[in-house]
């Protein structure tokens, strides 16, 4: 034996051994009898799940993304069971080559009374349906206030306010508004859309835009099944290839990915039971699982082979892979499923699902690799890697760069402290901010139907303020009017919101029906004339259009608009400025003006995020180094396999600052998830050096380890950014962002893993250890 591998690898059989390895060796050590016992209860479970994989679902709720336990969400549930969902509604826009003619919009009145009819439509409106009111003595009389002209002109349009809200700026198009009940069953509201889809197909009109949140989740589910069938398919190939080349053989294709798909298989199944759909956060798991689980299954073929070249026995080369590899690989699982615990931190539903399913599926990924291989191996006992196929020495390598490193100690740790300088640099360049629409690049076409609203009709974002009456308030008088008349104004003028619908809206029509319908009336009324109008709006003729922006009880008012999807962090100022606003100049006497609205709770998810993030990495910390201590019984230990791991957070959170990506409950899932696997590199480090430093001086265990447990870990880490790299051809951001950043943490766990591991290993006294 030369220098290079000399006291390198040697198992360690004269120790006594702890608490850990008497129970994995007694829980797989193997006999004929008892690896059979492990294959048919793996059967018989896998069985059991994969019969449940027929229930499995796809589903998007809109809904599900409010923040749980929110005071403005409990408003918003009190505001919609008065007035209903206010995005329970659907842009239909019709288009015409011809532009805005009189046949044209005579047809468009045809499809509006025909789809009156149907028993899902509760009201459908278009310009046609916009009235003037004239007073007369006979009492109210109405009026269409678009006239019969054969051409529109968009100067005629936007004098009559029907621009942007009624009719395209730029495309010449008709809108119509048309408010659905609220389906309680997502098949209910899939069989309405493509109903309505059809409608205007079959009537020959190719040209035709349908957009709303039930035609966004129905978009959405169909992306679902193609990113879950894309990703995992091309997370099974990436899987193929990295088999190939690691192990040049049969059995370690096959073996490999008997551990994987029976992982999938519980998981999914697991799902399946519990009655869990498969939603935008959902469709992460597999592939997800696939990684984790295959890292599980290289550490333990490494040590197996390792072993086995040894020229030792099937039973004890089993054993000893166990006891070797199972301690670290339950932490590591441990650990990775803890990174995935702490998005239960965030009060949003589809993510705190996502981290429980992902957390007990890399638990399950730990059972199906040590209840499947040892058993496997006892009756296929031969080397899984065809080390035959490989020219390339890897302890040689690793014995070279070991050496590079500690002959650059100083400059390796200086490197470092930059690296956290300019992570802090780009943390102060961090933004919070959400889209609408949770979940999609901005790229993807499903967004293509927001960018033509906000283009065409000023806005796709619905905005609500709730106002409430106290008993003793009333809306006619003077001082409520002149209230909500300031607050109309603030929002049009200082917020953005367009084509605001309020009482005030019916009141200025009142107003000016007084004066035979004049438009120049169409304003607030004097206080003279405010006991007038009151006569004319509690008129049973106007009960439809009053009861859509006040309450039956007349105490709850709605005022609505539409704004541009400019992202949360644009709103968030706006916001804070409305409320103050409120608050200093409305609120009080009677009257109480409070923002609302699924808008506003999206938007409102930010302020919840950079609180659960520290709450969630705070929580993985505390329990990664609890689980280390516990494991190897020693708090410095504990506190330096942290190092290496919480400096890559911290580059993680630089880098998205300085590459200008948001911070939002899409990409804050990527932080505790990427602590929780960078972790085990550190992990199996540790550990392995634990065992080489009994009955070796220090430098030479730290030199052991590096040569032995190197290639599993710079291994298993391509794999891991490999496997995550899948995720960068996904639409959805969360799924996008994970992939990229957790490739980035790979990466800068190894390097790190690597380098100020070994070099803070080599600095601390053997006694302190």
């Amino acid at each position: 034996m030369n220098k290079l591998t000399e006291n390198v690898g040697k198992p360690k059989s004269d120790h006594k051994e702890n608490g850990w390895e008497v129970f994995l060796t007694t829980c797989f050590y193997l006999n004929t009898s008892k690896a059979r016992w492990h294959l048919f209860i793996l059967l018989a479970i896998t069985l059991f799940f994969g019969t449940k994989l027929n229930d499995l679902r796809f589903n998007y709720s809109f809904n599900s993304f409010f923040p749980e336990g929110d005071d403005d969400l409990a408003y918003y549930n009190e505001f919609i069971d008065e007035f209903g969902q206010f995005n329970d509604f659907l842009f239909v826009v019709l288009k015409n080559k011809e532009g805005l003619t009189q046949p044209f919009l005579d047809s468009v009145e045809l499809h509006k009374q025909t789809l009156d009819q149907w028993p899902e439509v509760k009201r459908i409106e278009s310009a046609l349906d916009l009235k003037g009111i004239q007073i007369t003595p006979f009492g109210i009389n109405t009026y269409p206030l678009l006239p019969k002209i054969n051409r529109f002109t968009p100067s005629v349009l936007d004098s009559l306010g029907m621009l942007g809200n009624y009719f395209g700026r730029e495309d010449g198009s008709v809108l119509l508004w048309l408010e659905h009940e609220t389906f309680e069953a997502k098949p209910d509201a899939d069989a309405f859309y493509l109903q309505l889809s059809d409608h205007f197909s079959s009537a020959g009109l190719e040209d035709f835009v349908i957009s709303g949140k039930i035609q966004m989740q129905y978009d959405f589910t169909l992306k679902l099944e193609k990113e879950l069938s894309r990703l995992l398919g091309l997370g099974l190939l990436v899987i193929v290839l990295i088999l190939f080349l690691l192990f040049r053989s049969w059995k370690g294709l096959i073996l490999p990915l008997v551990v994987l798909l029976i992982t999938l298989i519980w998981t999914m199944g697991l799902m399946a039971w519990l009655n869990k759909p498969i939603d935008v956060m959902v469709v992460m798991i597999p592939p997800i699982l696939l990684v984790v689980a295959l890292s599980d299954v290289i550490h333990f073929v490494h040590k197996y082979d390792e072993l086995k070249l040894q020229a030792l026995p099937k039973q004890e080369a089993i054993r000893l892979a166990v006891k070797t590899i199972g301690k670290a690989t339950f932490l590591t699982s441990a650990t990775t499923a803890t990174g995935f615990l702490g998005l239960l931190f965030l009060p949003i539903t589809p993510i705190k699902e996502f981290g429980l399913l992902t957390a007990a599926g890399v638990l399950l990924a730990f059972v199906v690799t040590f209840l499947s291989l040892p058993a496997l191996l006892y009756f296929y006992p031969s080397t899984v890697q065809n080390t035959s196929a490989f020219g390339f020495s890897w302890e040689r390598t690793l014995y070279n760069l070991h050496r590079q490193i500690l002959q650059r100690p100083r400059f390796i740790v200086a490197g470092t402290l930059l690296l956290c300088l300019a992570s802090v640099w780009g943390i102060s360049k961090l933004e919070l901010s959400t889209s609408l629409i949770v979940g999609l690049q901005r790229n993807e076409p499903e967004l293509e139907k927001v960018a033509y609203f906000d283009k065409n009709y000023d806005g796709y974002k619905p905005f609500e303020l709730g106002i409430k009456l106290s008993d003793n308030a009333d809306l006619f008088s003077p001082e409520v009017v002149e209230k909500m008349g300031r607050i109309e104004n603030y929002l049009q003028q200082k917020y953005g919101v367009a084509h605001v619908q309020s009482p005030l809206s019916l009141i200025r029509e009142i107003n000016a029906g007084l004066y035979g319908g004049a438009r120049k009336y169409a304003t607030l009324p004097q206080t003279d004339d405010l006991d007038k109008v009151r006569r004319y709006y509690y008129s049973p003729r106007l009960r439809t259009l009053r009861n859509n922006v006040q309450s039956i009880n007349g105490k709850m008012i709605r005022m609505v608009g539409r704004t541009k999807d400019l992202g949360s962090a644009h709103y968030h100022p706006l916001n804070d400025s409305l409320n103050v606003f409120l608050a200093s100049q409305i609120n009080g006497n009677g009257l109480e003006a409070k923002l609302t609205g699924a808008s506003y709770l999206i938007d409102k998810t930010d302020s919840y995020v950079v609180r659960s993030l520290i709450k969630g990495l705070g929580f993985a910390l505390l329990c990664i180094g609890i689980f280390v201590l516990l494991a190897f019984r020693s708090w410095l230990l504990a506190f330096i396999a942290l190092i290496p791991n919480v400096l890559p957070i911290c580059l993680l959170f630089g880098s998205m600052g300085l590459l200008a990506i948001d911070l939002n409950i899409s990409t804050a899932i990527i932080f505790t998830v990427a602590l929780g696997i960078a972790v085990d590199d550190s992990i199996h480090f540790i550990a392995r050096f634990q065992q080489e430093r009994q009955g070796s001086e220090q430098s030479q265990a730290v030199k052991n380890t590096f040569v032995k447990t190197g290639k599993s870990i710079v291994v298993t880490s391509i794999v891991i950014a490999l496997g995550f790299a899948v995720f960068l051809a996904s639409g959805f951001s969360a799924a996008f962002y994970l992939g990229f950043f957790i490739v980035l943490a790979a990466l800068l766990a190894v390097l790190f893993d690597l380098t100020i591991l070994p070099i803070i290993l080599r600095r601390i006294g053997r006694k302190k250890l």
